[in-house]
């Protein structure tokens, strides 16, 4: 039984790959394949500036660290066009923050070696 089995399953082999072989032989020679897609690379930052919180607005009551969630629209040349708090601190924090990521630069995405608007997520760590 075993070796019916086998050879069943082997000549199954066989016939799928004379098929595949018959199928390539029917394609015209003038049809040209194409990549679906070379790729996406997405933004790398490139340029940020220093934030600076004086001592007083950082409240008492937060950690030694606390973060400021944003999500930041990219446009085709890596600049930021929209910045959104997502996870805020205090609102003098959040402008401070939100003020300096807009000096920030990216490299920007790129599809099929275009460059393409982006949306990029950015945690900002607030210390003491």
């Amino acid at each position: 039984m075993r070796r019916a089995l086998v050879v069943s399953l082997l000549s199954s082999f066989a016939l799928t790959a004379a098929a595949a072989n018959n199928a390539s032989a029917q394609t015209p020679a003038s049809v040209q394949t194409r990549p679906v897609s070379t790729g996406i690379t997405s933004p790398q930052l490139v340029y940020s500036t220093r934030i600076g919180i004086p001592a007083e607005e950082i409240p008492d009551a937060f950690p030694n660290s606390a973060k400021v969630v944003l999500k930041v629209s990219l446009d085709r040349t890596g600049s930021p066009k929209s910045i959104q708090v997502v996870q805020p601190l205090t609102q003098p924090i959040d402008q401070r923050v939100v003020e300096a990521v807009r000096q920030f630069r990216w490299s920007p995405a790129v599809l099929d070696n275009q460059t393409i608007p982006a949306n990029v997520n950015l945690i900002v760590m607030v210390q003491r």
